[in-house]
């Protein structure tokens, strides 16, 4: 019996702990156990279900002190993750680790990094010597132990199937972290939406009635950019700036180019508004916090708007001034129908390690004139990233842009930054406007925030008192034909549909779906079903009418290219064109260090021998190669050029 009050003490315990890591408040913990008792007590279910299984094992306080430990270290987790993303950890957070490790540089110095290894080896080590200890397994315990597990596992799923569709993230951060956690677990133990069937499924394709496109069909140069955590300061309530952070985008809104458009996360998840934009699916019905590049995007083709306007003669491409195979997106937009990715690796010149806090858009915007420079007909889909956090708390002692108003000196100095870092990403889309207006081409540019940015202020409703899920969007044609007016408010996955129904273009089935359905009362509840059937279905909607393939990625303008090389008292000198610091030189397929000096001059620091082939690699930041390998069949010769 003792062992059973000290079961459900810890139960308690640790419950109410992991509430006031999550919200850093033992006021607002029992505030939440008093004004919501329900969810406490779902939350205490799961946490005591989880503790219970130590009635089954004889090593009792080695289970019972790795499973506090483990939801203590989920928690401080989650308190981390919330901080500097925005929104809470999740069950699909595990298929992000890589990802994850890559980032940590950005946000944690290496001293805090050794002393969480230290902590952990330290606890390891009591772990060990828990271990040996070992208590009997009593029939009695056992037996209660297997109906309280049997009993929470049976209410758990009877609350998961009353849930609704389309459950809010705000929502989850009211109903305790050990349910938020779970619940993010359950849709991937039970996908399947219980009324999927083929007679559903063909009720739905009958109810289409948006009928074949008529009329001449505009083809323009199409260009859409996502812009990395964008957002107005301007609407910040109390907060003044030395001048206008964004005085093209400004402009755009004073000529009514622009609207607001809702976007499924908060500070974080580019990839989710970057998934609903292309596919003009709604990211928010997928698996709680699922990342599409990591999951079905990896190996099934996906209908969207590159491979809908690639049947239109269109030659579709992807730039992103990141880290290819971040998110997977190498693998990804093979499945989306892109024939073109231009990542970092493969823009000429770049000389400057992948540190996000050293990213600008420049090289994005030139690669963007250098694809319509390049293709008679192109559908180009850019992702910026030279504002992307974490933003710079220390000061500046000539900032670009003052900021004044009721906040800390550390937010102050983190908005400073931001507003510096905005104004650049707004002077380079003031050029590429110039450049299209003198191009003289027909060219259509819509310009969208992907999520706002995470900066504490804006969760402050006195200061921000707007929905942190609406951004701006915007648009600027040079298209004779194009005057439309621009919806002021809509749905990032609807934006697809009403572009390629303005140009009169065929539509997608996902896309005569929302003009059907819109307005419809089951409205989400279809395009779930939707995309469950074009997903993970049996594509009753699709294998009719549509049929997606995987297509094969080029990487970049075949501007990478070995043209000759020299042997100098310091290595191997290596001519060509396309170089970069992500340029990796192999001698007869051995790696050899690599020297970036310009982008038509490479060092091999190796001594002079003679050698038979020379290969040039696009290395991506975990030495994976992207895209082609270039080779140069070599001379036998071993002269050294000694210079003057």
């Amino acid at each position: 019996m003792e062992y059973w009050i000290g079961w459900l003490f810890l139960s308690i315990s640790l419950t109410l702990i992991m509430e006031m890591i999550k919200f850093q408040s033992i006021i607002k913990t029992f505030n939440f156990v008093r004004k919501r008792p329900g969810y406490f007590a779902i939350n205490l279910l799961i946490v005591s279900a989880t503790l219970v299984f130590s009635f089954f094992v004889s090593r009792k306080l080695f289970f019972i002190g790795f499973m506090t430990f483990f939801w203590l270290f989920l928690a401080i987790m989650n308190a981390i993750v919330t901080h500097l993303r925005g929104y809470p950890l999740m069950f699909s957070d595990i298929f992000l680790i890589k990802e994850g490790l890559s980032l940590s540089s950005h946000y944690f110095k290496p001293w805090v990094i050794a002393l969480i290894i230290a902590g952990i080896a330290i606890i390891l080590h009591i772990g060990y010597g828990w271990y040996q200890i070992q208590y009997s397994v009593k029939s009695l315990d056992y037996l209660l132990a297997s109906i309280y597990v049997t009993l929470a596992a049976f209410i758990f799923n009877r609350i998961e199937k009353g849930q609704p569709v389309d459950s809010s993230s705000v929502e989850d951060e009211e109903i305790g972290f050990a349910y938020a956690m779970a619940d993010s677990i359950y849709p991937y133990l039970n996908r399947k939406p219980d009324t999927y069937n083929e007679e559903m499924m063909t009720q739905i394709l009958k109810g289409i009635t948006y009928p074949p496109s008529k009329g001449p069909v505009h083809r323009p140069q199409i260009i859409l950019l996502q812009l990395e955590s964008f957002f107005d300061p301007l609407r910040l309530e109390g907060v003044s700036f030395s001048q206008d952070p964004i005085p093209t985008f400004r402009k755009l809104m004073q000529q009514e180019k622009s609207g607001v458009m809702r976007v499924p996360t908060f500070g974080g998840g580019t990839a989710k508004t970057e998934f609903s934009i292309l596919t003009s699916m709604n990211a928010e019905l997928l698996k709680p916090g699922e990342i599409p590049h990591h999951s079905f995007l990896k190996h099934t083709p996906v209908e969207s708007l590159a491979s809908q306007l690639e049947r239109m003669g269109y030659c579709s491409t992807l730039i992103h001034n990141y880290e290819g195979n971040f998110y997977n997106r190498h693998l990804a937009y093979e499945n989306l129908g892109f024939s073109r990715y231009i990542p970092i690796e493969y823009m000429s010149g770049v000389g400057v390690p992948h540190d996000l806090s050293q990213m600008n858009d420049t090289d994005l915007v030139n690669y963007v004139l250098k694809t319509l420079a390049t293709d008679q007909k192109a559908f180009i889909y850019g992702i910026t990233v030279g504002t992307h956090q974490p933003y710079d708390e220390t000061p500046d002692d000539h900032p670009l842009i003052q900021v004044e108003g009721p906040m800390s000196i550390e937010m102050k100095y983190a908005l400073q930054d931001y507003a510096k870092r905005i104004y650049q990403l707004d002077q380079e889309i003031h050029r590429l406007i110039q450049e299209l207006q003198a191009s003289e081409q027909e060219v259509i540019l819509m310009m969208f925030a992907d999520h706002l940015p995470n900066l504490p202020i804006l969760n402050d409703e006195s200061m921000y008192p707007y929905n942190p899920y609406e951004v701006p969007y915007f648009i600027s044609h040079f298209h004779p034909s194009f005057d439309y007016p621009l919806p002021k408010q809509l749905e990032c996955y609807q934006l697809g549909t009403w572009l390629m129904k303005t140009l009169n273009i065929p539509l997608s089935m996902m896309q005569q779906l929302h003009i059907t359905y819109k307005d419809h009362e089951c409205y989400q509840d279809i395009l779930r079903l939707s995309q469950y059937d074009q997903l993970e279905g049996k594509a009753y909607l699709t294998n009719q009418v549509f049929t997606t393939h995987q297509t094969t990625l080029h990487f970049g303008l075949n501007e990478q290219r070995l043209e000759d090389y020299q042997w100098t008292e310091a290595g191997l000198m290596v001519y060509g064109a396309g170089f970069n610091i992500d340029s990796q030189l192999y001698v007869d397929h051995r790696k050899v260090e690599t020297i970036f000096i310009s982008d038509m001059e490479l060092m091999a620091a190796i001594e002079c021998k003679a050698f038979d082939t020379l290969t040039l690699k696009q290395l991506s930041r975990r030495h994976e190669v992207l895209g082609d390998e270039i080779n140069l069949i070599a001379e036998h010769e071993t002269v050294i050029d000694k210079g003057n």
